[in-house]
């Protein structure tokens, strides 16, 4: 493990706290604003503006980039991620990996309670199906919480191969980015949504760091 007072981050600063604060004032912002404007011509404006047609068909590497958040992909990596670390003698990544369980569930509730319904037909190209409500994105609560934890593990771990450094963390920025344009060229989600996704994945993974980042507080077997 690596962890020592010199790499220890403690993300919990009275500037952090500031922002968490304007994060969660931005998001009672959010609700208030889609539940009485469902359907605002902000969010038809942002997405013709990037379902406009180009010179080139970006549709198969939209749908590309949202395959982590797939009912089924997206369970399996956060298995995945956290065997790898396991077997890579990182229990504490291990554990931690798995919790982005519960951010998802979490999220899967403030959607049901939400109840925005998704765009349609009539307001938005619909390159694929969708189920359930629209605020927040799933996906982006999804890839902020999931890749942003990797990001950071990629970033204090010093004892980590350069290679993976450089490859996940790349990568895990890289999706981070750019499902917000993802979600909205393909239909799924209104920019506001992105947004929101945004701002919840940010509390989520504030939490999760918290911990994370906080002495071990527990021993798992070797």
């Amino acid at each position: 493990m690596f962890w020592s007072p010199k790499n220890r981050i403690r993300p919990f600063s009275k500037q952090l706290i500031v922002f968490y604060a304007l994060v969660a004032v931005g998001i009672i912002g959010l609700i208030y604003f889609v539940h009485f404007y469902p359907i605002s011509p902000f969010d038809i404006h942002v997405t013709k503006e990037i379902q406009e047609h180009r010179s080139w068909d970006p549709t198969l590497f939209m749908k590309s980039i949202s395959v982590f958040g797939n009912m089924v992909i997206a369970p399996l990596s956060i298995i995945l991620a956290s065997l790898f670390f396991y077997l890579a003698n990182r229990r504490r990544e291990a554990v931690f990996t798995l919790t982005v369980i519960l951010a998802d569930l979490a999220n899967v509730l403030i959607k049901l309670l939400i109840h925005r319904p998704r765009p349609t037909l009539a307001n938005a190209k619909l390159f694929m199906d969708f189920s359930q409500s629209s605020f927040p994105s799933g996906h982006v609560v999804h890839y902020v919480v999931f890749f942003g934890f990797l990001l950071t593990v990629m970033i204090v771990g010093k004892n980590i191969s350069s290679f993976w450094r450089v490859l996940v963390g790349l990568l895990s920025a890289f999706l981070i980015l750019t499902v917000s344009f993802s979600r909205i060229y393909l239909g799924a989600h209104w920019a506001t949504d992105v947004i929101g996704g945004y701002l919840f994945g940010f509390i989520y993974l504030g939490i999760i760091l918290k911990f994370y980042f906080k002495a071990p507080w527990f021993k798992l077997p070797a």
